[in-house]
């Protein structure tokens, strides 16, 4: 049985980019840590499809809270950590925009979708250090500065495939 799944392609005005879907590895917990120092219960993949589920064997936070938290540990690696320094973007976010409930060859799988939003480092970089030296000025345009970071932004839709075992 398949379902939709949104497939990672970035929108933004001057084409579309992919980012590749990290390679599965042996101990997801033990990497989650090194990279982060956060202690998780878990196993398994990614959770980029069904077959790739991310297993939640033990929460010590709302379930919401853990899938906002692995989105965006998994939207750093693949679009920060992984990436030469020059490709690498910043300023990621991720915001829950639905979950799903399904069942597949009895499992019990929560599909979450989120938006993720990021924008070249660099560039982030540069309109940090643009906001933080004129905010406040008369002649500062924030409504253009504003304007020009949401051009600057890339925006996808990236469904997270979990098992939860708890």
């Amino acid at each position: 049985m398949s379902y939709k799944h949104f497939t990672g392609v970035w929108s933004l005005k001057m084409g579309n980019l992919k980012f590749e879907e990290l390679e599965t590895v042996d101990n997801i917990k033990d990497v989650v840590k090194n990279l982060f120092d956060v202690e998780l219960n878990i196993s398994g993949g990614w959770g980029y499809n069904e077959h790739s589920a991310l297993i939640v064997h033990d929460l010590s936070m709302p379930i919401e809270q853990f899938m906002n938290l692995f989105a965006t540990l998994r939207a750093n690696i693949e679009m920060n950590l992984t990436l030469d320094s020059d490709k690498r973007y910043g300023g990621i976010t991720v915001q829950f925009e639905r979950e799903e409930n399904h069942s597949i060859e009895n499992k019990k799988l929560i599909v979450a979708t989120f938006k993720i939003s990021a924008m070249r480092e660099t560039d982030y970089a540069q309109f940090i250090k643009e906001y933080k030296e004129n905010y406040g000025k008369k002649e500062f345009d924030l409504a253009d500065h504003f304007k020009r970071r949401k051009e600057q932004t890339l925006t996808r839709l990236m469904d997270y495939w979990f098992i939860k075992d708890a």
